[in-house]
């Protein structure tokens, strides 16, 4: 079986298509009226309920905010995260949710916004405490935690693709070495705590329980990917 086959068969991916959407609509926000960002943002203490969810999809940040020393602009850093986390949501989470369906990617979509969420608050508070000076707030943003879960689950898919239709086949697919080529850096970002523009300390650990919860969510619904197979090959 061919992957691109998986993309093109029945059912619209819902979900990934909608979280693509709003990781531009409020990202556009946020650079057009730089005085969102930090209400969009998900700030330690929470200042708004709604940061509780518009966080995830704020990508990037207004050149407004960003300092005049800073290395990177506001194009780069907006583009850059922007579309990382594009080409993780769109290939990953599309192919995650038509082997899974719209409401187990809802579940795995949720146990990382809760697991995110935490940690943030968690982080918040340690780094108000110990590192943060008076005036200062802790805050994140980003779909990195929603992305990189995606990553094992399609790993996961794509061992069972091999094991049951021929690792020779599936490594003849350009699809497969996009997927494969996405997944090699995304590991290398989550694991490590200075990529310089990219992460620390923080949004490593996001990154991390984004693919633990990923590797959770591919062993308790194993038995869904491999269904789905077997009705392929019915």
């Amino acid at each position: 079986m061919k992957i691109r086959n998986i993309y093109l068969g029945k059912g619209i991916p819902f979900f990934s298509m909608t979280a693509a959407l709003l990781c531009i609509i409020v990202t556009m926000i946020s650079q057009l009226i730089p005085s969102t960002f930090m209400a969009l943002r998900l700030m330690y203490p929470i200042e708004y309920p709604w940061q509780l969810v518009t966080y995830i999809f704020l990508q990037g940040i207004p050149k407004e905010l960003i300092p005049p020393d800073f290395p990177y602009s506001a194009m780069d850093m907006t583009l850059g995260h922007l579309g990382y986390n594009l080409l993780l949501i769109l290939p990953f989470g599309i192919l995650v949710e038509k082997v899974t369906g719209t409401k187990k990617t809802l579940i795995l979509f949720a146990a990382s916004w809760v697991a995110d969420v935490i940690a943030s608050l968690i982080m918040g508070a340690v780094y108000t405490s110990k590192y943060l000076k008076d005036g200062e707030q802790f805050g994140v943003h980003g779909a990195s935690g929603l992305a990189f879960c995606f990553m094992p689950v399609v790993l996961y898919i794509l061992f069972v693709l091999g094991k049951r239709y021929g690792f020779g086949k599936l490594f003849t697919q350009i699809s497969f070495y996009f997927l494969m080529g996405m997944s090699i850096p995304t590991l290398i970002i989550a694991l490590s705590p200075n990529v310089k523009g990219v992460t620390g300390i923080p949004s490593m650990i996001i990154h991390l329980l984004g693919i633990i919860i990923g590797v959770i969510f591919a062993v308790v619904f194993r038995k869904t990917i491999n269904e789905f197979f077997d009705v392929m090959d019915s």
